[in-house]
């Protein structure tokens, strides 16, 4: 192991490990009664967000039970409740008189969730599962360093039988949630008392990898987004340190599972300013970006020590250079004291589709000119830093594939290189604009954060090079009236959500609502009205976030700030004539999305018909969208008119009308789907590892059964069959001229339904299949596509 880099100590945050501590590990007797932990003790804290109970006082500690402090936590005497719920653990692991058997209630079953964190890879590499884990959880001398390649002694017949009941459930729900792609979660529902005691001593376990398994209690039946709520709110109650605030105008508290560390370097005399990043060279990346990744908790104590770690593993290991000996000024030790602002800025941002990451951290720390200096040493002619090849024994991201290289890592603590290259960047003050000499891209949140000009860190940067402060620009229009009214319309509502709902969603960030109004046409569209100005201001920001299970948005009411024309439905958008490029030779498309579910192939043949659009062909519905279709006009002034139509409402729904692009084409052939297993080459993260999903059944340890890449590709490899395999050919629409009067005209008259051919069609009897959509089994599944 590199000597520069920070001790590991198993047991984490300077606590106790687990050598010599045999005696005091609870192990399960063949044929011996236990008393479990009561109903008080299992709801030692109240239930968190979406009616999951978290893990909390009321568990069982195996930091407690190792005699140590838990990572992250402050040195100090537990409390008298924290002593007395320490015995009360101890005690319901401590053989009791024998007892007749009782049946396990309803009640005292629940669903428990497994985060694996880092040790998902450990499972991957050393081909094991977490029954193996929970084996080795439970041997008779307890494991200082998990390695993997341990003999383990069979457990007494109880226990494996608690593990296979496990096993067994966990599988199940594996299989009834096959779209659920979570490669670092397992489920496991109906667990009784005695299985989730057992599982909890899954969290004292160590590893090379310096992981940490944590086990939370869940709902069944929950989305992505409660599960993670759900993880987030067990280790904030139990290590407050990962909750930050956020910085700008939306400000509130959130966990923040990553960090982000932005090498800093002002040249004074040019008044320019640098940034270290790093190359990824996973394919599904292929960018620059700035060093980073997940907390974590098996040893990490708070957000500084992830930084510092962090740091270490991708740019110091190379340098041989700490934090010390790269920075200007060092980091706190403990979360609780300052930062020094002079030469290092912590801006924490909220992420707009933060189910797994609430919050992203950035600290910028500004590097001495000896970094400077020496890195700059190993550029190429592009400007490309190859990175020197580090002192320390380990395995580069090129030879993951080796089974016997990635094992290293976990048998011998070896380090993982996750890249090679380096540089440079230049970040433009006036703009917020990223530019490098390397021709290759930078990571696109990178480039969106810079481009946003964060107060905070702009601030930091005016400080280091002496520039004047860069003026805010209002989100508001110049001619805006001070006195209001201060509204927005908000759509892309969830069905299910309430006014409350809404409230919610803006008192999240700490902005008043006055009132809410939803209405029925356009459907999932509300207006909401403020106090004053600055209200609405923060209410503009928060577009494109997370409203129950739809992103929604968020626009200034009306044109600048009045309502819309009296004529028009309440909520509804005035159309505007599309003004935007159009292309010189057909074919003229467009897609349709957001359509209302009882819309037919007819229905929208005549929604355009009816418009003066001239229509050639219609694909509907979709494979690759739902709800959505793609419409061919025969002249580009149809296509014109259609794409004037975006934003009208039809049968209660306010349609998206876009000018179609070859990147549109995968609606017609349908998408990869939820997709697992990943490559190997993308082990790297920058703030995650999205390349490395999926996991499945079994040894590999995953969360969702997934299906790799490979097999995903196989299944599409035939192009898709011809209209002459059908035996015939579609003939082009001929749509003729509407011989009835529309409604409106003097001559309408109401007709009464005339059964089963009331209307003709207008395509001349072309039309796809039906059994060519029939429902998969994904469709009956509520979950998949929140």
């Amino acid at each position: 192991m590199d000597p520069s880099a920070p001790a590991f100590t198993p047991g984490g945050g300077g606590g106790q490990g687990m050598t010599g501590m045999t005696a005091s590990a609870p192990t399960f007797q063949p044929g011996v009664a236990y008393n479990m932990p009561t109903a008080q003790m299992m709801q030692g804290m109240q239930y968190g967000q979406g009616g999951q109970m978290p893990y909390g006082a009321g568990m069982m500690n195996p930091y407690a039970m190792q005699g140590g402090m838990q990572p992250g936590m402050q040195t100090g005497m537990p409390t008298m409740q924290q002593q007395m719920m320490q015995q009360q653990a101890a005690a319901a692991m401590m053989p009791a008189a024998a007892s007749p058997p009782t049946t396990t209630s309803t009640a005292d079953t629940a669903t428990v969730g497994v985060f694996l964190e880092e040790i998902a890879f450990f499972l991957e590499d050393m081909d094991k599962d977490l029954w193996w884990l929970l084996r080795a959880a439970h041997q008779s001398r307890a494991l200082e360093i998990v390695r993997g390649d341990e003999e383990l002694e069979p457990v007494n017949p109880n226990m494996e039988a608690v593990i296979e009941g496990l096993r067994v459930r966990a599988e199940q729900h594996q299989e009834q949630h096959v779209s659920q792609v979570r490669a670092k979660i397992i489920i496991i529902p109906s667990a009784t008392s005695a299985e989730r005691v057992a599982l909890q001593s899954l969290q004292n376990l160590r590893f090379h990898c310096k992981g940490k398994i944590e086990v939370f209690n869940c709902m069944k039946e929950a989305n992505n987004t409660a599960i993670w709520a759900a993880y987030h709110n067990v280790v904030a109650s139990k290590e407050p340190q990962w909750l930050l605030k956020t910085d700008g105008s939306l400000s509130k508290a959130a966990f923040a599972q990553c960090i982000v560390v932005i090498p800093v370097y002002i040249d004074v005399a040019k008044s320019e300013i640098k940034l270290f990043t790093v190359f990824c060279p996973e394919k599904k990346k292929k960018h620059w970006a700035f060093p980073g990744g997940d907390i974590k908790r098996g040893t990490d104590r708070n957000i500084f020590d992830a930084a510092r770690r962090e740091f270490h593993e991708e740019v110091g290991i190379f340098f041989d250079r700490s934090w010390g000996e790269t920075f200007m000024a060092e980091l706190p030790q403990n979360s609780q004291e300052d930062l020094n602002e002079l030469n290092n800025c912590l801006y924490t941002q909220l992420e707009k589709d933060g189910h797994r990451y609430p919050v992203r951290p950035f600290i910028f720390a500004r590097v001495t000119e000896d970094f400077y200096g020496s890195s700059r040493c190993y550029e190429d002619s592009n400007g490309v830093i190859k990175l020197p090849k580090p002192t320390v024994q380990h395995v580069k991201y090129d030879e993951i594939n080796n089974s016997d290289h990635a094992r290293r890592v976990h048998l011998e603590g070896w380090s993982f290189l996750e890249h090679d290259e380096a540089q440079w960047v230049t970040v433009e003050y006036a703009t917020g604009k990223l530019t490098g000499e390397d021709s290759r891209p930078i990571r696109k949140e990178n480039v969106d954060l810079f481009r946003t000009m964060p107060e905070k860190a702009w601030l930091y940067f005016s400080k280091l090079t002496g520039l004047e402060p860069v003026a805010r620009s209002s989100l508001l229009p110049e001619d805006f009236p001070m006195d209001g009214p201060f509204s927005v319309r908000v759509s892309g509502i969830d069905k299910t959500a309430t006014d409350q709902n809404v409230v919610a969603f803006f008192e999240e960030s700490n902005i008043i609502v006055k009132q809410v109004e939803q209405f029925e046409e356009p459907r999932h569209t509300a207006r909401v009205d403020f106090n004053d100005v600055a209200s609405l201001e923060q209410a503009l920001q928060l577009t494109g976030r997370t409203l129950l299970r739809r992103k929604v948005k968020v626009e200034l009411w009306g044109d600048n700030g009045t309502a819309a024309a009296p004529s028009a439905l309440p909520g509804s958008v005035p159309p505007k004539p599309y003004e935007g490029p159009l292309p010189d030779t057909g074919p003229f498309k467009i897609v349709i999305r957001s359509l209302d579910k009882s819309v037919d192939r007819d229905d929208l043949g005549y929604f355009f018909w009816d418009r003066q659009c001239e229509v050639c062909d219609i694909e509907y519905p979709l494979k690759g969208e739902r709800h959505a279709g793609i419409v061919e006009f025969k002249d580009v002034d149809s296509l014109r008119r259609a794409l004037g139509l975006n934003r009208t409402i039809y049968k209660g729904r306010e349609v998206q009308v876009d000018l179609y692009t070859p990147r549109d084409e995968k609606l017609r052939q349908g998408g990869s789907g939820g997709g697992g297993g990943g490559d190997r080459g993308d082990r790297g993260d920058r703030g995650d590892r999205e390349g490395r999903k999926g996991g499945g059944k079994g040894k590999k340890g995953g969360g969702g059964k997934g299906f790799g890449d490979g097999e995903r590709r196989e299944r599409h490899d035939r192009d898709p069959p011809s209209r002459s395999e059908f035996g015939s050919e579609r003939p082009r629409l001929d749509l003729k001229p509407r011989t009835k009067p529309l409604p409106g005209d003097p001559n309408y008259r109401e007709e009464a339904s005339r059964g089963s051919g009331a209307r003709s069609d207008p395509f001349g009897g072309a039309r796809p299949r039906d059994d060519r959509f029939k429902p998969t089994r994904a469709d009956g599944d509520d979950n998949w596509r929140r």
